[in-house]
């Protein structure tokens, strides 16, 4: 849980399934499957669904295309050395 306002981020990750080996495939097979219903679980049909979440979406915004980086090539001569600490000193990382 999170203290209200608050931000969340997603990142592409989050639609990466893992899938299970040919072994655990073949396992869960031979697993029985439960299915057990609101009651079961003491809950009611109010507590649970849109009508009873907590949270409320404002915005959302896909991820921006990623952008070419900035490629700052060494000859040798120490002048790649000054462009990277100017090039860090202008993005404010240093």
């Amino acid at each position: 849980t999170a203290s209200l306002p608050a931000v969340v981020s997603v990142v592409e990750a989050i639609n990466e399934p893992r899938y299970p080996s040919f072994k655990g495939i073949m396992a869960a097979k031979s697993k029985p499957l439960e299915t057990k219903s609101l009651a079961d679980l003491g809950v009611s049909a109010d507590e649970v669904g849109a009508g009873a979440a907590s949270a409320t979406m404002y915005e959302f915004a896909p991820r921006p295309p990623k952008e070419a980086g900035t490629v700052i090539e060494d000859d040798g001569s120490g002048v790649a050395a000054a462009q990277l600490a100017d090039w860090l000193v202008e993005k404010k990382f240093v």
